[in-house]
């Protein structure tokens, strides 16, 4: 706000007089004389020169109330609170008249309405200050807010949320991965020579079963029965399958035979090595390396003992991953079972699978494992 010559800072305006005149302590300053409107010297009725501020303007204009302690020890104008005789009220003719009844009420309700502007002005101040942390200047960095997304969950070094930098549910950089599937582990070696035995002796089938080696299966609806394909699992024999198409040139298949190894290799190393053997084998890349890859990716991965028709047997199963999407479109992974049962008659073996993706082969594979008996 501007300063007005002589004064003691800014004035409030004087609403109470007439015609548009402003009260001033601006040109005569604190202790000057006051006019009474026409250009003469007012004079209190004892005789002395009021004090305080003189007004200008209109007849009756009041100023502010005189606070700066003048000798008068009046509010500074004719027909304010001290400025009159005590014993003669203040009239209309009588110096601060008409217009000295509101013209301190005025001013007092200014002085008032300035107090509550002082005071709304000081609250905001401390509200700005005290109330949020002093008026700290703020770093030339600001730092992330505590609900912004990178205090939540970081960024990884591939750009996506999920661990090692690979994209995750919602996360960016690359395809999703199922919250299904296990993670992948690498299939070991299987430590052998993976034998291929012959056809050894031929057992009998019956209607809707498939049996080989001692041990037998229920034949689904759908699966065809034959011994026709030119590849059987390693260390088996006398192995007899059911088979179901996937897809073009592709079949699944699930057989039963007698397991047999040489005695150049140790002999049979019992149900637990067997199992892995047989399982391992099939995963080799003279084997599976077309499908797999080398080494194969196994997912849900199963090895510990298990009855079959109340005989110890050795379960070895995984989900092996298909390596090479191009060979087939319908199924990602493909379920291998083997299962090793010490019979009466010496170990056989159920070697099956299913591809994932199928769900009534994989449903047909569970027949198979509920079903498989000793004979």
């Amino acid at each position: 706000m501007n300063e007005h010559g002589g004064g003691q800072g800014p004035q409030l305006p004087d609403f109470s007089a007439p015609g548009g005149g402003q009260s001033g302590a601006g040109r005569h300053g604190p202790g000057a004389q006051g006019s009474d409107g026409y250009g003469a010297d007012a004079q209190r009725p004892d005789g002395q020169s009021p004090g305080g501020y003189g007004a200008t303007g209109g007849v009756g204009g009041a100023s502010l109330p005189d606070f700066s302690g003048s000798p008068s020890g009046g509010s500074g104008r004719t027909g304010g609170f001290g400025g009159d005789d005590p014993g003669r009220p203040a009239g209309p003719d009588s110096p601060g008249g008409s217009g000295g009844g509101r013209g301190p009420m005025l001013a007092l309700l200014g002085g008032g309405g300035c107090l509550v502007v002082i005071l709304a002005v000081i609250a905001l101040v401390l509200s700005q200050t005290v109330l949020s942390g002093g008026g700290e200047e703020p770093a030339d960095d600001p730092t992330p807010s505590a609900s912004s997304p990178t205090d939540e969950t970081g960024p990884s070094d591939g750009g996506g949320a999920s661990d090692g930098g690979g994209a995750s549910d919602g996360g960016s950089g690359g395809a999703p991965t199922p919250k299904d599937q296990e993670p992948t582990t690498e299939a070991a070696a299987s430590g052998t020579a993976c034998t291929m035995q012959g056809d050894g002796a031929v057992t009998e089938q019956v209607e809707g079963e498939v049996r080989g080696g001692g041990l037998a299966f229920p034949q689904p609806e759908g699966w065809e029965v034959g011994t026709g394909w030119g590849s059987q699992s390693a260390y088996v024999t006398d192995q007899h399958h059911a088979d179901q198409p996937v897809e073009a040139g592709w079949y699944t298949l699930a057989g039963v035979g007698k397991v047999e190894f040489p005695e150049e290799e140790g002999g049979y190393p019992g149900a637990e090595e067997a199992a892995r053997a047989i399982f391992l084998c099939a995963l080799e890349p003279e084997q599976g390396e077309e499908l797999y890859g080398d080494p194969a990716m196994l997912r849900n991965y199963r090895d510990e003992a298990t009855t079959v028709d109340g005989h110890d047997a050795w379960i070895v199963s995984a989900d092996v991953v298909i390596s090479d999407l191009t060979l087939l479109h319908s199924t990602d992974s493909w379920r291998r079972v083997v299962i090793v049962v010490d019979t009466p008659d010496g170990p056989a073996a159920f070697d099956g699978g299913a591809a994932l993706g199928h769900d009534q082969q994989v449903a047909d594979l569970e027949t198979m494992l509920e079903g498989l008996t000793v004979l």
